[in-house]
């Protein structure tokens, strides 16, 4: 239980103990090794003391530099709230009473900032007709509630105290009900979290019934439900407050419904190689890492789960690291519910190392491309998540009270089918947009447009040859609403492969995006595949950011992510970049900010009138290179198996390691739909492609040859055939059940996927 009784404990010194946690955290063939729990309360104790100085010099740079208003009205000081919880969280962990008399003394205090606002603009705010509350900010307001549960015993609470800090609470409790925000969302667990607490801190109140039945009005909608939100920023926050909200209800039914484990299982399965959840959505690198720690020590304690052990000392270790001794006083108070959440085991292996689907094609919409969980693994992150089927209401309300132009529903970028991270060797290579540089967003809609995310953008006019691509493509940033599936996802010995699409109805798009890992040899093959569903004049344009551009050729470009947010990023590995279709393609770079430091955008784009129907294709490699020498590539040559007239499939031979590798995708999978009504509805022929020496019906087709073998991958195909050879034959069968007053019917059905080698003379 959240505000149970107080456990005591003594710990070793903080020198000591930070001196374990340098030896022992490490991390080693994906097995976390240390004194966690017991450096979780130090640094927590570290934080409190290096709050005794920061808090007080924060409320008075607050005093001599915070103007008021009126569109925000009062904003007390931020800090004495969070100071106040972690003091009183470790008095109940520890009983020392210094810190119940440091928690009291900040939350008496916090009411007399007031004196601060100025009279004259008391009644500028209908929300302020029952008086200028003493907490204005529903995050500030739980942790105070919190404070004064974990200290409402002690000794040190005098009675005037207590009234101070209970009509403090009352006249935030009071204070929400005039914006009780509502949604599976972060904002609105805060402010339910904050009603109960306030219903529990005063319970004598007139009001306290109220503040009790609208917290769980507002707790309903994330009550077993899915978050409407996708960002990494907000998910630990809407989580947590779940968490400490369940706890304080003591109804711990919640972690018994599927859809709130899930989380546990989405944020272990996300971690990158530098041990955090990545930044997509309103994120901020490696923000909020001490938010995921305490939510996974509670999940593995709760499901008694080693994975979610491993994954929160993972990220703990790893951010710990990054960051040295000093965690702050937010991160103190995180870590301190991590140690009360926590059990003394260790945690042991890692969960597989594996490419996979996190979660699923429903709620979670990324796929991870990953060889391993350590500092130097290959990762790619792709994230295909619209705003999704569920929480209409909640959304809806949302677009209709405040101002979300240039989000999806809540929080999220228009990041549809963008590679947001990609690592290898310890180097970022591609990285996502990060957060607003202001609300409720900076100009062009910084950073959650489309043109700041590594994805195609497509526009339903056509640029002037002479005109900027960075000029034509920006616009107010709004999001366009979009619907997007997963068509395939594959793994295989030599290749993982996804297939994602994006429909935009409004602006009569379709885009496929197909990323192939090339896994022995570490490249990616990417097809961007349109289908045009309206007549019109299109624009279309594949951009990949970074900071630095080191090379630049005729069809290439080797660039890398040096700087995330002030962030110094390991430089061992460049990104090349190559556009193998040329043409009528142009391809360059622009500048742009993003994550607010100077960057660059590389493109192919082009420009054409299309007829509905119409299929345009782009093919990208993404190979990492060896930072020291960026000129080297792993493949020796690429060739368009295809040529752009071409719409049925797109297809690309790679020269690499003295063989050849062919990746060939089909573009329209209706195409090989035939017309009359029976089944199957699609033979070898109506859907046969020729790529190179291939023929085949297949959606994908891998080989790779050499001299002496070929080694080849089909999925979703009656057959395949090399030069005069057939690889792959799917038996005829007996279709009974025909349609349309069919009779019997007899063809071949599709085979899922299937693979082989044979001998070359």
């Amino acid at each position: 239980m959240l505000f149970g009784d107080r456990r005591r404990r003594c710990s070793l010194s903080a020198m000591a103990i930070l001196t374990i946690g340098i030896i022992t955290s490490v991390v080693m063939t994906g097995r976390v090794v240390g004194q966690e729990r017991d450096l979780y309360l130090d640094l927590a104790r570290q934080a409190f003391e290096e709050g005794l100085e920061s808090i007080p010099a924060q409320v008075e740079r607050w005093k001599e530099t915070w103007e008021p208003q009126p569109e925000w009205g009062y904003q007390p000081p931020g800090g004495p709230p969070y100071f106040a919880r972690l003091a009183g969280s470790l008095y109940h962990v520890t009983g020392e009473e210094r810190y119940a008399e440091t928690a009291i003394e900040w939350m008496v205090r916090h009411h007399e900032y007031k004196e601060y606002f100025p009279e004259e603009m008391h009644g500028v705010r209908p929300d302020y007709a029952g008086g200028v509350p003493t907490l204005t900010d529903f995050f500030q307001m739980s942790f105070f509630g919190e404070a004064y549960l974990f200290v409402k015993d002690s000794p040190s609470l005098t009675a005037e105290q207590r009234q101070i800090i209970q009509q403090s609470i009352a006249e935030g409790a009071a204070y929400v009900f005039y914006f009780p925000e509502w949604g599976p969302m972060n904002r609105a667990m805060l402010r339910a979290y904050s009603l109960l607490l306030a219903a529990k801190a005063v319970p004598d109140h007139p009001d306290a019934a109220k503040w009790d039945k609208m917290a769980r009005v507002l707790a309903a909608d994330s009550w077993g439900k899915w978050e409407e939100e996708d960002a990494q920023i907000y998910h630990p926050v809407w989580l947590i407050s779940l968490v400490r909200y369940v706890d304080a209800l003591g109804d711990q039914s919640l972690f018994d419904h599927p859809t709130f484990r899930y989380y546990f299982d989405y944020f272990t399965h996300l971690l990158d190689p530098t041990g955090m959840i990545p930044d997509f959505g309103d994120a901020r690198w490696h923000a909020n890492w001490s938010w995921y720690v305490a939510l996974l020590e509670r999940a593995a304690t709760q499901y008694d789960r080693d994975d979610y052990r491993w994954a929160a000392r993972r990220i703990f270790n790893a951010m710990h690291a990054a960051m040295g001794a000093t965690v702050g006083i937010g991160n103190g108070m995180n870590l301190l519910d991590a140690y009360r959440w926590s059990d003394e085991r260790t945690a042991t292996d890692a969960p597989p190392a594996v490419s996979e689907e996190v979660m699923e094609d429903l709620v979670g919409k990324k796929i991870v491309f990953r060889d391993g969980w350590d500092d130097n693994a290959n990762y790619l992150l792709l994230n295909y998540r619209d705003e999704g089927p569920y929480a209409r209401m909640a959304r809806d309300y949302l677009r209709n009270t405040i101002p979300v132009e240039e989000e999806k529903m809540h929080h999220g970028h228009s990041d549809e089918n963008s590679i947001v991270l990609m690592m290898s060797d310890g180097s970022v290579l591609l990285n996502d947009a990060g957060y607003r540089p202001r609300m409720p967003s900076g100009p062009w809609g910084e950073f959650r447009a489309d043109y700041y995310h590594n994805r195609l953008v497509y526009r339903t006019t056509k640029r002037g040859r002479d005109q900027g691509l960075w000029e034509f493509l920006r616009n107010s940033g709004a999001y366009r609403p979009v619907e997007t599936d997963k068509i395939e996802f594959w793994t295989a010995d030599d290749f993982d492969v996804s297939r994602t699409r994006l429909t935009d109805a409004r602006d009569g798009v379709q885009h496929d995006r197909v990323i192939t890992w090339l896994k022995q040899h570490n490249v990616y093959v990417v097809f961007d595949i349109v289908k045009f569903l309206e007549t019109d004049f299109y624009t279309l344009a594949t951009l990949w950011h970074a900071t630095t551009v080191l090379d630049a050729g005729d069809a290439h470009f080797v660039t890398g992510v040096d700087v995330i947010r002030g962030n110094e990023m390991p430089r061992n590995k460049a990104l090349r970049i190559e556009f193998p279709e040329r043409g009528i393609r142009t391809q360059g770079t622009f500048e742009l900010e993003r994550n607010l430091e100077p960057a660059t955008a590389v493109y192919q784009t082009l420009a054409s009138h299309y007829f509905a129907g119409h299929v345009e294709t782009f093919v990208t490699v993404l190979a990492p290179v060896d930072r020291v020498a960026p000129y080297e590539s792993p493949v020796d040559g690429i060739q368009v198996l295809n040529p752009p007239e071409s719409s049925a499939g797109i297809g690309v031979a790679l020269q690499i390691a003295g063989e050849e590798i062919f990746v060939c995708s089909n573009t329209d999978l209706l195409r090989e739909i035939i017309a009359a009504n029976k089944r199957p509805r699609y033979t070898l022929e109506s859907g046969r492609v020729t790529y190179g020496p291939f023929s085949t019906d297949a959606s994908f087709l891998y080989a790779r040859r050499n001299e002496q073998s070929l080694k080849w991958a089909a999925m979703h195909m009656v057959g395949v055939s090399y030069e005069d050879r057939e690889l792959f034959a799917a038996p005829w069968n007996t279709f009974t059940l025909e349609p349309d007053d069919w009779a019997t019917g007899l063809g071949a059905g599709k085979y899922r996927f299937w693979e082989g080698m044979i001998d070359l003379p």
